[in-house]
């Protein structure tokens, strides 16, 4: 009889690998033209190396799906056992964690792979749902209790928390909540002051939850000062003439476009939906809300639609977007600058495992692909003191081009996996929050952001997002597709 207490490696066959389409022709993929205006884009180079290897994610994904039921990663605790699992597109296999023996079903699904798929099943301490029953000790009135160590008379806030993908731990992050209820590190902490606090907090937060729970600081998710806003005249401009783009869109609207939040700032509209009712809107984020008012395309400031206070949800950091017009299925794609109105077909969702690589789409910094996902279903502090109880991260990889996961102003934005040799996107989530302050790379400048003239460009090597399905389910919209 075969023993779960260690690694169990199957594998069978050889990989199997297609040739790699060299270009994605954005003919196949822009809006049909009884819809919007749109120029063709020829040669719109991907790399080839990330087709062959979105090509095994999708397979991976797949296996994925029928291990943990189809079900997305929030209600995965609901699988007895179950402690997590990662797919490795690289090396064509899977990491499975369980505490225990996995089921039948699910030996049975791992004796027939597809050729060259190589799963390893390793034993975990903890299930996802023991892992996120401890984690509950730690909430309070929906968000996280503050914690008291000797070493600091400061209150300690968490800032993320979420069980281990291996099963091992709950993973909390923390920092120093400052005078007047502000979040800030001091301005200096020795590593050896820092790793005693660690320490302090590892163990008062064993004894409450009662599991083993790994500790590490990381300053709450920050947000750059508002920009001023440029003026703008609150009469409506005449339509736009030739092609629609990223930051100056027109009806039918789409995704990923830039849009003037009712404060004046900038943030990134996400995804065509339809409320419960049939009636078209764009979702935003929450807490680039601000006054619940107008929205506005970001050049020419053409009324877009309002906020409706009815689809608002700060948990999942969203807001409907009621709309004077109909939105499509569609994701502004490319530079934030570009002009030529490229946008593809957004085909349904899918649900997100820890190592699949996405892409993150704000409208201000554009769109940075190849970003790996690297936990998932954690809870994370957001910019505005709320707590988002179900989120993903993700974070910049040796092919990410520019190595930035994100800029400042992108909330709100689309991530997505690429699909049909990237011809089309798969929506994941909406971007909510963003962490770990990068130098800007040359191509992302004042003249290239869009609000660049108006505040320093701020890019970050990691997103938050809050997964689609969570928002879909929370608010009871459905996504239009293209």
């Amino acid at each position: 009889m075969r023993s779960w207490a260690q690694v169990v490696t199957f594998v069978i066959g050889p990989v199997a690998v297609a040739s790699p389409a060299l270009l994605n022709t954005a003919s196949a993929a822009a809006a049909p033209l009884n819809e919007k205006p749109k120029t063709t884009v020829a040669n719109q180079v991907t790399d080839p190396r990330m087709i062959e290897v979105l090509k095994r994610q999708d397979v991976l994904d797949k296996i994925a799906s029928d291990i943990t039921e189809g079900r997305p990663e929030s209600d995965r605790t609901q699988i007895p056992g179950f402690a997590g699992l990662a797919v490795d597109p690289d090396g064509n296999r899977l990491r499975l964690h369980w505490k225990g023996a996995p089921p039948q079903r699910v030996q049975r699904i791992l004796e027939r792979l597809p050729d060259g798929v190589r799963v390893d099943v390793v034993a975990a301490r903890y299930s996802r749902a023991e892992l996120r029953q401890a984690g509950s000790k730690l909430i309070n009135d929906g968000k996280p209790v503050s914690l008291r160590v000797p070493s600091t008379n400061e209150p300690i806030r968490i800032t993320s928390m979420g069980g281990a993908n291996d099963g091992n731990s709950l993973k909390i992050t923390y920092d120093e909540e400052q005078a007047g209820g502000k979040m800030g590190s001091p301005l200096s902490v020795a590593p050896a002051v820092r790793a005693e606090k660690s320490k302090e907090i590892k163990a008062l937060t064993e004894r409450l939850t009662g599991v083993a729970t790994t500790t590490s600081h990381e300053p709450v998710n920050t947000a750059a000062p508002a920009a001023a806003a440029p003026r703008f005249s609150l009469q409506q401009s005449k339509p736009l003439a030739g092609n629609p783009t990223r930051k100056h869109d027109t009806a039918p609207w789409y995704g990923g476009s830039a849009l003037r939040n009712p404060t004046g700032g900038i943030c990134s509209s996400g995804f065509a939906v339809k409320d419960s009712k049939g009636k078209f809107m764009l979702t935003a984020a929450k807490h680039c809300d601000g006054a619940e008012g107008y929205w506005r395309t970001w050049e020419g400031a053409e009324d877009v639609g309002v906020s409706d206070r009815l689809q608002s949800n700060a948990s999942v950091d969203t807001v409907g977007i009621a709309l004077h017009a109909e939105a499509r299925g569609f994701l502004y794609d490319g530079e934030a600058y570009r002009t030529d109105g490229y946008a593809k077909p957004v085909t349904g969702y899918g649900n997100n495992n820890v190592g699949d690589y996405v892409c993150s789409n704000g409208a201000n910094g554009g769109v940075h692909c190849n970003i790996q996902i690297t936990d998932t279903d954690i809870g994370v502090a957001g910019s505005d003191g709320r707590w988002r109880p179900i989120t993903d991260r993700a974070v910049v990889t040796k092919y990410t081009p520019d190595q930035v996961a994100g800029v400042n102003g992108d909330s709100g934005g689309p991530v997505f996996a690429g699909v049909n040799n990237y011809s089309a996107d798969e929506a994941r989530g909406t971007i909510t929050a963003s962490n770990d302050t990068t130098t800007c790379p040359s191509s992302l400048n004042e003249d290239t952001v869009l609000d660049g003239h108006n505040r320093k460009p701020w890019c970050f090597k990691t997103v938050y997002y809050v997964p689609i399905y969570q928002t879909l389910h929370t608010m009871k919209w459905t996504i239009v597709t293209g």
